[in-house]
């Protein structure tokens, strides 16, 4: 089982023929309000991979909310720790441009009150998952605390450290798999950490594949390019989820990347998040050609 803790949001997508100047107001955009958080959109992914998921989170008392336990129902990702508080539920606007690039701005709401003491509330979900993953649009004692509940309970950790933030080095260094992008990698870089030879560094780089490095071994596995891109905004939390459920399954870590690299792939061609998730069949598909050709 794949517990993950951390953010569910409302997407706010704003799609733009370009992004505004400062000041400016720009016409001819079209609006929609979906689901979105890191850690909902990977647990998503889980289950579209055919994952048992359990998704620890906090939701205001608002329609956002409700929709939320809806669609998670209807994915199948577990939910009955979800932490519930008056206020209101994180949402994020997302500018997308023609080109797919997307900017995103966060409003997190009650989700900067899951705190530490919630996580010990919970520790029998840690003690009964295989996989942990772990994101950062929660307070980072939360995170830290997350990991370090897993690590305490054998679990194999996924930190992925978005967006990033000022981590404890010892705290980063107990997860097994480190899953950061290139501008989040060169955050942690800049602050001194170093990785221990014990913990795989996965850094996503987008058309110039992915670099995976394990002690003094690395290797850059290419990417599977698109010739359409319509939207990025999801790429990397398929690429997470999406590596947690073929960890989970057995998968070898080489393997595992693959996978996660077609998905993340599959995603870019699709507007908005939930619905570019791709399920376990049509990346089986695409893997098949993708390791023909790499």
């Amino acid at each position: 089982m794949i517990l993950v803790v951390g953010s569910y949001g409302a997407g706010i997508t704003i799609r733009v023929p370009r992004v505004p100047d400062a000041g400016e107001t720009i016409s001819g955009s079209t609006l929609n309000i979906g689901h979105g958080g890191k850690s909902s959109n990977q647990a998503v992914t889980v289950a579209r991979q055919g994952g048992q998921v359990s998704l620890l989170t906090a939701l205001g008392d608002d329609a956002f909310a409700d929709a939320a336990r809806t669609m998670w129902t209807q994915e199948g990702v577990e939910h009955t720790r979800v932490k519930t508080s008056q206020g209101s539920t994180m949402a994020g606007v997302i500018v997308v441009e023609p080109s797919g690039e997307n900017r995103i701005a966060i409003a997190p709401g009650v989700l900067d009150e899951l705190t530490p003491e919630d996580l010990e509330a919970h520790r029998e979900a840690f003690a009964a998952a295989d996989v942990v993953v772990v994101c950062l649009e929660v307070p980072v004692a939360t995170a830290e605390r997350a990991i370090t509940l897993a690590r305490e309970s054998g679990a194999t950790v996924v930190l992925n450290p978005a967006p990033a933030a000022s981590l404890h080095h010892d705290v980063i260094a107990m997860a097994d798999y480190f899953v950061p992008n290139e501008s989040e990698h060169e955050f942690y870089v800049r602050e001194g950490y170093r990785a221990p030879a014990t913990q795989t560094v996965i850094v996503t780089q987008g058309g110039d594949g992915v670099s995976v490095t394990t002690g003094d071994d690395s290797e850059l596995l290419a990417p599977l390019i698109q010739d359409t891109v319509v939207d990025t905004t999801g790429a990397g939390d398929t690429f997470v989820g999406t590596f947690a459920a073929a960890l989970d399954a057995g998968e070898e870590l080489r393997t595992a990347v693959q996978r996660a690299i077609v998905a993340s792939s599959l995603s870019v061609t699709v507007a908005e998040v939930i619905p570019s998730i791709p399920g376990r069949a049509a990346v089986d598909d695409a893997l098949a050609d993708y390791l023909q050709n790499n």
